[in-house]
């Protein structure tokens, strides 16, 4: 028998992939009706025969994005409206409640990949998908849209909106979607020079950090001071210029086998480490890589590159390891403006890397 039913889903549903993967999972089970995102998470509409509905309804925590993190199904019968296919709506404000926000995702190992093949993204360091990339950072209302977020300036080319608009591209309604035709750019200042070739930019990177200089370089949320993790003057000099006498300070390892060789981990604190946020995980220090880096503490706070341009810059350097502290003098806010980080990072660093795409959120 034909039925019709409107669920409601409640969590970290926006920013996670979570309409493209309604829509292949409708798509799977012969559904008609649709899916929007709203204030107080998504809605959907289905239609077809009831034991397809239920299938369906019962499979959606099963197979939800890895991300994403359901709070509440309902679910409730409603008229037929005779739908034509299962299509994803345009996203609704219905109400002053706000659903959960993803967190930004790391870059995952199938966009890694897209930037050693795929024309368009090799070396393209701001390569992202429906399963990683910004989120929360470049954010600015819901419902979780392009419009709504700082990407809202780069127009997609032809061939980004066509795997935006494929149901079975990875790519599929991933609102911050780009490549090097259309999407952002980095830019290095560098002793009076403007440097915007991307390649020119690691491998000067590479050679300052190795030099034993600081950078001043742009993330997800904010900007954040960069030195060799092994230099132990580099990390002394930081202290002084950022006003940071005694903190401890992050390290961003190459990979989990670089951390390793360094600090202790279980399988519990492995799986932190490695995860889709890759978050800074605090880790026991088996072997010293500088006396300063985390002064008179048997731990440090360890993470893993989560961004394409970390991953460029690791294959370019001759070390495992950078020290990566947020960009701020102390007891200041992290720096989120381009103008602000010239302006005051300039003056403690030796260079600054920054990309003309805007931090929203501050994290």
């Amino acid at each position: 028998m034909i039925k019709a039913k409107e669920i409601h889903i409640s969590g970290l549903v926006q920013g996670v992939g979570f309409r493209p993967f309604i829509y292949r999972l409708a798509y799977e089970y012969g559904l008609k009706g649709c899916v929007e995102n709203n204030n107080l998470g998504v809605t959907i509409i289905a239609e077809g025969a009831e034991s397809a509905i239920d299938l369906f309804i019962s499979d959606i925590p099963n197979k939800a994005p890895l991300a994403s993190s359901i709070e509440s199904i309902n679910s409730k019968e409603i008229h037929i409206q005779n739908y034509d296919a299962f299509t994803i709506t345009k996203s609704q404000s219905v109400s002053d409640e706000i659903t959960e926000v993803s967190p930004d995702i790391s870059v995952c190992d199938d966009c890694l990949a897209d930037m050693k093949n795929q024309k368009r993204r090799i070396d393209y360091p701001f390569t992202n998908c429906t399963n990683c990339g910004p989120r929360f950072t470049i954010i600015k209302d819901l419902p979780y849209d392009r419009i709504k977020t700082t990407m809202k300036v780069f127009e997609m080319c032809p061939e980004c909106k066509k795997e935006y608009s494929t149901i079975l591209d990875r790519r599929f309604h991933a609102q911050p979607v780009a490549c090097e035709i259309c999407g952002p750019e980095y830019k290095m200042y560098f002793e009076g020079k403007e440097i915007t070739n991307i390649h020119s930019i690691v491998d000067l990177c590479a050679n300052l950090l190795e030099a034993g200089k600081i950078i001043a370089m742009k993330g997800l949320g904010g900007y954040h001071l960069v030195c060799n993790a092994f230099n132990e003057d580099s990390i002394q000099q930081l202290r002084v210029r950022k006003n940071r006498e005694g903190k401890p300070f992050a390290i961003m390892f190459h990979d989990v086998e670089s951390a390793s060789e360094y600090l202790y981990m279980n399988k519990e604190e492995n799986d932190l480490l490695t995860g889709w946020r890759k978050p800074v995980t605090l880790l026991k220090i088996k072997k010293e890589i500088a006396p300063s880096i985390s002064i008179q503490l048997d731990t440090v706070g360890a993470m893993l590159p989560y961004m394409p341009f970390h991953h460029m810059l690791f294959e370019k350097l001759n070390m495992s390891a950078i020290v990566l502290t947020s960009g701020n003098i102390f007891d200041e806010p992290i720096v989120i403006d381009d103008d602000e980080a010239l302006a005051k990072l300039g003056r403690i660093s030796d260079a600054v890397i920054t990309y003309n795409r805007e931090i929203h959120n501050r994290t």
